[in-house]
């Protein structure tokens, strides 16, 4: 029971933090962001792979967030809020400069990995980079980020059964993609 009670403390002194910034208080939306730079970052870093853009994204992100956080009308989903921001400005970013994969960079991501091969790692990107937006954001969200179902519906603002679906198929393309290999 007293674990619960912290846990409670916790989700309500967020939920306070979250409505100081959405009064205006900087530190609060300071501290918010801060909390969430790391996986911000390597949110990004996955769209793009290019150490540069993905601190871009994430500033880019902190902006538009700290602009329109008045917007969010319920504290609970603010990191459903600031993700859907990420993927809209990596998107973004990548329609803009049609970004290629860059292999030394996949190669140092991939040394992350201690129990996976690093050419399964390059080829496992690269199919990922060939998936359309949608199926990349479901991979992105469930695999990166291990984000439930519910939660990634809230990112993409569409209903659960429509991100099963992009899963199922992103993953049998990825499956196609990654038995035969473009060259």
């Amino acid at each position: 029971m007293f674990r619960k009670n912290l846990k409670e403390v916790k989700v309500l002194e967020q939920e306070e933090i979250i409505t100081l910034a959405k009064w205006g208080d900087k530190e609060a939306f300071a501290k918010l962001m801060y909390e969430r730079k790391d996986v911000l970052y390597k949110t990004a870093y996955i769209y793009v792979k290019n150490k540069e853009d993905a601190l871009d994204i994430v500033s880019e992100t902190v902006y538009r967030a700290y602009s329109s956080i008045k917007k969010l009308k319920n504290p609970e989903f603010f990191n459903t809020y600031v993700t859907r921001i990420l993927i809209n400005c990596a998107v973004d970013m990548l329609k803009k400069k049609k970004v290629f994969v860059n292999d030394n960079e996949i190669v140092l991501l991939s040394k992350t990995s201690k129990d996976e091969n690093i050419e399964e790692n390059i080829d496992l990107y690269r199919a990922v980079d060939l998936l359309n937006d949608k199926y990349r954001t479901v991979i992105v969200l469930k695999y990166f980020r291990d984000m439930s179902f519910e939660d990634i519906s809230r990112v993409m603002k569409c209903p659960i059964g429509t991100v099963k679906t992009y899963l199922h198929r992103a993953l049998k393309t990825l499956r196609i993609n990654m038995a035969c290999p473009e060259e």
